[in-house]
Parts: structure tokens; sequence; C-alpha cells
């Protein structure tokens, strides 16, 4: 029996020996079985909240790849903490044929599934409650249970055994001094981006030890964060303000905000920073701002949002003002110098215009052809050993049911043996579905005329722009797909911009075939309206 190991461990601050004794209990099992080790699919530091762990891909992969029949772990939380992930695992391990065991429950079956996958589930709520049920008792006491705000210090202290008294903090003199800076001159009429370049021009540090902006100053305002918004610098230490969930799908932990009927707020007077009229001031202020929609509201994201750098100092160019581009550097933290703005609509323009050259340049034709009939290759290769994988199992699975039809002619006839003969049966007509639909499943067609097709799909692509708004959001995301970065800089004259579009040429294989491209050509230059420059590979 080809056995194949799973070792993990969930956190920072356990080490490597933790995999390492996992795997060395597993192979002695093995060696005492006498089955055949194969190897070892292990996750370091992370959580078994989720499936999306390198180690444990690789094993479905291998899996289903017929590479072993047995999976071994130390116990089933090892491989999911998780009831739904923990079934997941189950269905296709048993779809592939491989038996999942572990040194703590035996062979897994559908009870260990139900009774140990909720008590897995169970134990991590708990485990959630009991650590917020701690961090509660910690605040009421005036404790912080979380990192340090800007204007505080940690206080290190000991208590009577010798051990770190954890969560005291006391007010920095320096940055305290900041803080009411900051309130004072926001009360006074000046804007928080004007405040965060004053702070940048004068080289103090931000509270992460870079630079200053107005979003740092300014918070969210659900979120209650921020400088402004910060109630510890009046006295109240507030807890519980989010909560932590993990998105099923990323595998991320994400914040949400809690009803504000179960925060936790501790009068703190001692880290008082701000007096209440001064407090009060600043919050009539940010909620006479807040009521303004039009333009400051959030817009629809835009078609090259996200995608523009400032070739000056590497910050992003976004929205500076209704249908204007520039660095936001410049505007939110007064550190950059390019001034610049570009429209909305003439970027775009020079962007697609430089595009569509580059895409339909002799030399990127040629390479789109090649790596076009390289991926109608390399599809027809995994049919064929999807093909062969299939097969092989299939085989298999019939000389077990030649076993035990030959078995039960002879005279050996029980129950368990008909279940079983019966079970092998519709894996087989299972199997041949799978590969009537391999064989069946078309790769990409070969095009009899593929550079005019090519051509079309180009020309189709900067004209669907102009369609609806369905349709330009299609194009608009093949469009992106394209593009890896544009740097801008300013150009020579008054009022110039140049624009450097890097892009994934590979990509463009989408255009015609609607598939993915696993291409090595690297990366393309175009400088929008100013020339173009012939493929370079890396760069």
């Amino acid at each position: 029996m080809r056995t194949a190991v799973y070792a993990r461990f969930s956190s920072n601050l356990q080490s490597d020996a933790s995999i390492e004794d996992q795997v060395r209990t597993c192979r002695e099992r093995i060696e005492q079985e006498g089955w055949s080790f194969v190897e070892v699919y292990k996750d370091a530091a992370i959580s078994g909240a989720t499936t999306l762990r390198p180690g444990y891909q690789k094993l479905l992969e291998d899996a289903r790849a017929n590479r072993f029949d047995i999976v071994l772990a130390e116990a089933l939380d090892r491989l999911s903490r998780d009831q739904e992930d923990v079934a997941g695992l189950y269905k296709k391990l048993s779809f592939a044929g491989v038996k999942l065991i572990t040194l703590a429950e035996g062979e897994i079956n559908e009870l260990h599934i139900g009774l140990k996958g909720s008590m897995n589930a169970i134990f991590l709520k708990d485990l959630a409650a009991k650590i917020r049920r701690g961090q509660i008792g910690r605040v009421i006491a005036g404790f912080s249970a979380g990192g340090i705000s800007y204007g505080y210090e940690v206080v290190r202290e000991l208590d009577a055994n010798g051990d770190v008294i954890r969560g005291k903090r006391n007010i920095n003199p320096e940055q305290s001094e900041i803080v009411r800076q900051i309130y004072k001159e926001y009360v006074g009429g000046k804007s928080p981006r004007a405040i965060a370049a004053d702070l940048n021009r004068d080289g103090i540090p931000s509270p992460r030890d870079g630079q200053w902006n107005a979003s740092t100053i300014n918070g969210h305002r659900s979120r209650h964060n921020g400088i402004l918004q910060n109630e510890l610098y009046i006295g109240l230490m507030v807890y519980n303000r989010i909560r932590m969930v993990r998105d099923p799908e990323t595998g991320k932990r994400i914040s949400r905000i809690n009803p504000k009927d179960v925060w936790v707020v501790t009068e703190v007077p001692e880290l008082r920073i701000i007096p209440d009229e001064l407090w009060n001031q600043a919050q009539a202020i940010k909620a006479r701002y807040s009521n303004q929609p039009a333009h400051k509201n959030r817009r629809p994201k835009s078609l090259l949002s996200g995608l523009l750098a400032c070739g000056e100092c590497g910050s992003s160019f976004s929205i500076v003002r209704p249908g204007k581009y520039g660095c936001s550097a410049h505007r939110e933290k007064g550190t950059c110098e390019n001034g610049r703005q570009i429209a909305r609509d003439v970027l775009e323009r020079r962007v697609l215009a430089g595009i569509k050259e580059r895409l339909l340049h002799p030399d990127f034709l040629t390479e789109f052809t090649r790596e076009f009939h390289r991926e109608l290759k390399r599809q027809r290769a995994r049919g064929t050993n999807s093909c062969k994988s299939i097969e092989n199992r299939i085989a298999k699975t019939d000389k077990r049911i030649q076993r035990l039809v030959s078995a039960i002619a002879d005279g050996i006839d029980t129950l368990a043996m008909r279940k079983t003969l019966i079970e092998l049966e519709q894996r087989k007509t299972k199997l041949s579905a799978d590969l009537s639909e391999v064989e069946n499943h078309a790769p990409i067609k070969l095009h009899p005329n593929l550079s005019e097709m090519y051509r079309r799909k180009v020309e189709a692509l900067e004209n669907s722009l102009n369609e609806n708004e369905n349709i330009r959001r299609e194009a608009g995301k093949i469009l992106r797909a394209l593009i890896r970065k544009i740097i801008l800089r300013p150009g020579l004259k008054r009022g110039e911009m140049s624009i450097e579009v890097y892009g994934e040429p590979g990509a463009v294989l989408a255009l015609a075939s609607g598939n993915p491209a696993h291409t090595q050509l690297g990366m393309i230059k175009v400088v929008a309206e100013e020339g173009l420059e012939p493929p370079t590979r890396g760069l």
C-alpha cells in the first residue's frame, strides 16, 4: 500500500520540529504495517481553518493522479478543523480510491466525519470565545487588548512573580504633542491633506514610521479609526468594535464591524490627550463634511484604475478631481513634485492606441501564432495524460472485479463481497464516463486563418469599449488582463505627460481562445503615442 504522510502546524510560535515529530511517528506506523512510504506533504504555520494550503492542495492533486493508496496523518484536525472541508476531503479521496487513516482515530469513515468534524468546529468556536472573554476582562481592568495607538508607548513592568505585565500603556510626550497639533490645525481650518504634507515636510514619522497621508488622519468613518476618531485620546478604551472572519473562498481573514451594543468601553482618564471641547469641535467638522455626497463619494472603478503609477515617486496615480488623474503622493502627502494631471479620456485613448498598435505589430503577431500552437500542443498532451491515468484506474478496477467474480464462482460468497462488487461496478461506470468526457473535450481549435482572426479580435476589443455598460465591462476585463502596469512621467514641455505601458503578451491568447496562456514571453513595453519598442524578454 503506497502511503503519503500529511503534517501541519498552525502557528508561527511553533516550530518545524512539530512537523518532524508528526512525520516520524507516521513513518513508524508505515514500517509496522509493511506499507511503502511515498512522500510527505506539509504546511507550516498555516491554520487548519482553511484548505488554501500548498501542501494540502498538492496532496489532493497527487491523489487524483493515483500516486498513493493511503493518506496518513497524526490526527484528523491536522488535515482540517472545518467540518465542511473534512467532509469534502473524505469525498475527494474516496472518489480517487484513497483511504484516509490517522494515528489518533484509525481509518476514517462517515462516522468520524460527522463527529470529529463537529468537535473540531466546536473547538475553534470555543477557543475564539475564550480568547475574546479573556480580552474583555483585560479591557475592563484598563489594559489594552490590541496594538498600540499613536501617542502612546508600551509600559514594561514585571509582576510579583517576575512575569511581564502586558497591555499597560503610557502617554508618549513627543507623539502626544503631534496629536494635539493635528486636532488644533484641523479645527483651525486646515485640511487633513495639508496637515499630512506639513508633517512630511518637517520629517515627522507617521504611526508606522513612514509618511503621513490624509487617510491616516481622517480614518474610516464607520470603523472609528484614524487620528481624528480615536476615542482613546479622550480617555475611552473601546474593544470589540470589529471582528475577524475568514472568507471561505480565499481563506483570508477580513474585518467586519460589530453593532455598537456589543462594544466594550472602559474609561482610562490617565490616557487622555485631547480635551472634550477640542474633540467635540473636531467631530462637528467631520460630521459636517461626512454629509457631502456628489463626486466625493465612491465612484465606479474606471478602466485603468489600480494600474497607474507615478514615474517620479512610484505612488499610485488616482482620480484627484473629476475626470482627472494625478499623483496621489503629491495630492495626499505633498512628498512628490509631480503635479501634472491628465484627463481620464485622454489617458485611456492614448493607452488603447499604443496597445492596439503594439498588438498588431508583425513581430508580435508572429510570436502570438507560435504561442497559440504551443498552447494547442500543451492541451493535447494534458488530454492524453488524463486519458492514460483514467484508463489505468479502469484496468485496476477491472482486475478487482474479476477477482471478486472468481471468488464468488468458487463458492466464496458473502454479503460484504457482493456489496464491494456493486461499488466497484459503479466506480468503473463513473471512470468510463470521465474517460468519455476527456476524449470528447476539444482543445483550442486551430483557426484556418489565425492571423486575420487575431487582427479582428484586437479591433473588436477597442470597439467594445464604446458599447453599452455590460459589453464595456467585459471588454475592460480583457484589456486589464493584458496590462501589468502603466507609468506616467512629466513630459519635456509644459503640460505634457509621458506614458509607458508594461504588459503580459501571453495574455492576448485569451482574445482568441478564451483560455489562459501559460507563456514564457516575459513583458513588453509600449510608449503610448511616442513610438514602440521591440519585445524584450524579462522586462
